[in-house]
């Protein structure tokens, strides 16, 4: 079974993934991987910068990763 996902990129995403209350996990994709490799299960978005995103009390750098939100 797979599952239906949004790439979060800006900072409006983020925010409407933090109102929805939408689960986001976190993922290290180099450009030729077209999947990528689960780093964290994540969670709520708690918060978020111009630099990090702040999910279940841990910091992930925005550059370095790729966030996914799940869509139901």
């Amino acid at each position: 079974m797979s599952a239906t996902y949004k790439v979060l990129e800006s900072d409006a995403e983020f925010l409407t993934a933090a109102l929805a209350q939408s689960k986001v996990s976190v993922w290290f994709r180099l450009d030729p991987d077209p999947i990528g490799h689960l780093m964290d299960y994540g969670g709520i978005v708690e918060g978020y910068t111009p630099d990090s995103i702040k999910l279940a009390g841990a910091h992930f750098v925005r550059e370095r990763f790729e966030f996914r939100a799940e869509i139901k």
